[in-house]
């Protein structure tokens, strides 16, 4: 039985995880960019996890695409730390009811460093956070991304893998 865990990270958070889960289950590991679609049929269980930005999940439309004959676990690493009511947006903005039958879905808390953020985004982050900062009255989230931008947080821990790590064990 061949199986595989794909991830897509750009700060290092997904990749970590990505790593703790394949060591754990003895499975190859890959970037999601090195992975070809004629690939799928060679793996019985496929991971796939990603980082999320602005509510997307990074990759997930391909990845949607590429399996939506072949039920994967799909794993979404973001900056809050498990923040019911932002993971429930993160299904809602990137999963019709339907996908999310099909697929398993599982949340792990990365981490906020906009120190990282390079080039264009770098530039319109910049900007966006001027805006924020001149409001006279700030909403809790402004306040929450504010916070953010200048202490960066690390929730990365591999005791946030045990349920995905049982889930595959178990299919």
């Amino acid at each position: 039985m061949k199986n595989i865990v794909l991830y897509k990270s750009k700060y290092g958070h997904t990749f970590q995880y990505a790593t703790w889960i394949a060591e754990d289950l003895g499975w190859e590991i890959r970037d999601f960019s090195e992975f070809k679609k004629t690939e799928i049929k060679d793996y019985d269980t496929i991971i796939f996890g990603s980082g999320v930005y602005m509510g997307k999940i990074n990759k997930i439309k391909k990845v949607l695409e590429w399996f939506k004959d072949k039920p994967i676990i799909i794993v979404a690493c973001a900056g809050n730390n498990n923040v019911e009511k932002d993971i429930t947006d993160i299904k809602n903005n990137n999963f019709s009811k339907e996908q999310l039958a099909f697929h398993t879905f599982f949340y792990v808390p990365g981490g906020v460093d906009f120190s990282k953020v390079k080039g264009i985004n770098k530039m319109m982050l910049n900007v966006f956070i001027k805006i924020v900062e001149r409001k006279k009255k700030k909403t809790e989230d402004e306040e929450a991304i504010l916070d953010s931008y200048y202490h960066p947080t690390n929730y990365v821990d591999k005791k946030h893998i045990g349920a995905i790590v049982s889930y595959a064990e178990k299919i």
